[in-house]
């Protein structure tokens, strides 16, 4: 999670016109939230943000439309309307640990943004999955200095020499610049692509002067889900088109699904549902499905008795919600049973929990998964991706990533995991580094339980 910026002057807080790629400046202004009239708003913390459907999202995507979601600061009266362009705007928000509710459109969830600063302005992009938000990518930006955190999308030679996209942003780096990963000492060269970095730096022409990058998550492997309409192709055994910003290739490996959906038949104008890679600077399509053909009137490769028009296969993706009552098999292939479907995972199974990559061991009795997969002649599903939605109180927990605000004396510490309140007492027992050498930002692995109230109580916390 984002860390404070150090700063002990305070300004007038600003709305950047242009932090991640649909953040702003798309020809819709956000809803204005309900408290932001008047000089108490003026006079408060500014929180924009941009909501993406999929668990997969990067910093811009023409997905699907979530309008109507309403945003609330917990414990306040302030809220705002998500608009038809995924926007909103919450004004005058006090300082502190905020968490925002999103409900509304079969979503209910909360996220949290820990100790925010007095005019501080702050800009989030956050996935939405089923009924779970998660943060993807969050930047503050205070008197002078500024935080960014989310994935990197682009190195050297695609970006300039020391430069590096981040959630869309470029960041530059100089001699100066520090790179850290927990308590270890790194370079810029060992940056990757889809490694998730917490950057801290000072506004440099259109981007970021980065003082230190610190490494958060080194998993490399980011699928990416993107819906709309293409333009910008070029064909041939190599091709390539846009979607929005973003650039997609693709070559003979790349699969097509649906007799509507081919090479042959990939032309400006049609919507396309590509399924990929984050890779540098553009998106690996590893499966494409034509939509709607631009050169066919728009016309949807289904009828209506949901069979493809050309009498073809369809993907045979399919979804399930439920309870995990059952777990069986060794590691990669495991056979679970969600909501009396069998499910059966692979090794390239991806295990998510708010937006975070997982581990199949975080897989636990009691939770409720999501999980997307393709359906099998014998109606089981062969998993893709499982999202942890939620786990059973009292239940054993695990998550990764990066601890954020951490508070309190040992042994009795709280901070925050990948949106859960995590809290440490005299029976945690520390691993890779003490209760007291433990920061903001370190990568860590926490075993605990979990509590009625949504939080965690630690009985493990391993420094990775």
């Amino acid at each position: 999670m984002i860390r404070p910026i150090r700063q002990a002057s305070a300004v007038t807080a600003i709305i950047l016109t242009s932090l991640f790629g649909g953040c702003g400046g798309q020809g819709s202004s956000p809803t204005a939230p309900s408290s932001a009239a008047g000089p108490a708003a003026s006079a408060g913390i500014v929180i924009s943000g941009t909501l993406r459907s999929g668990s997969s999202q990067l910093s811009d995507s023409t997905g699907a439309s979530l309008s109507g979601i309403t945003v609330t600061v917990v414990g306040t009266s302030i809220t705002a309307t998500v608009d038809g362009a995924n926007h909103f705007t919450l004004g005058g928000v006090p300082a502190g640990d905020v968490q925002l509710r999103f409900s509304g459109a079969g979503v209910e969830s909360t996220i949290t943004l820990p100790q925010l600063q007095a005019a501080q302005t702050v800009t989030v992009i956050v996935n939405v999955t089923g009924s779970t938000a998660s943060v993807e990518a969050e930047q503050r930006s205070g008197a002078a200095a500024q935080e960014l955190e989310g994935r990197v999308e682009s190195l050297p030679p695609t970006t300039a020499a020391g430069a590096v996209t981040v959630a869309g942003r470029t960041v530059l780096t100089n001699a100066s610049t520090t790179f850290v990963q927990g308590s270890a000492a790194k370079t810029f060269g060992d940056l990757q692509i889809g490694m998730r970095v917490h950057v801290t730096g000072t506004p440099s022409g259109g981007g970021l002067l980065a003082a230190e990058i610190r490494i958060q998550n080194t998993n490399t492997w980011v699928p990416v889900e993107v819906n709309g309409v293409i333009d910008s192709l070029v064909s041939g055994p190599v091709f390539q088109f846009k979607v929005g910003s973003r650039l997609v290739k693709g070559d003979d490996l790349t699969e097509w699904f649906g007799s509507g959906s081919s090479l042959a038949l990939l032309v400006n104008g049609s919507r396309v549902e590509v399924k990929g890679q984050q890779r540098d600077g553009y998106i690996y399509a590893e499966r494409i499905h034509i939509s709607s053909r631009a050169d066919d009137g728009g016309k949807d490769d289904k009828n209506k008795d949901g069979k493809d028009d050309k009498g073809g296969e369809q993907d045979s993706s399919a979804s399930v919600k439920g309870t995990l009552t059952a777990v069986g098999g060794a590691k990669p292939t495991l056979t679970l049973t969600v909501a009396g479907t069998t499910v059966t995972t692979t090794a390239a199974t991806t295990v998510k929990r708010r937006g975070d990559v997982q581990t199949l061991d975080q897989l636990k009795l009691g939770q409720t998964l999501h999980v997307v997969g393709t359906r099998q002649s014998g109606g089981e599903l062969v998993a893709r991706l499982i999202e942890i939605d939620d786990d059973e109180t009292g239940g054993e927990f695990e998550i990764e990533g990066a601890a954020g605000g951490v508070k309190g004396t040992c042994p009795a510490l709280t901070f925050g995991v990948n949106g859960f309140d995590v809290a440490t007492n005299g029976t945690t027992t520390f691993e890779g580094g003490t209760c007291a050498s433990l920061r903001s930002g370190d990568k860590i692995k926490v075993t605990g339980t979990k509590q009625s109230s949504g939080a965690v109580l630690a009985t493990r916390v391993r420094r990775q």
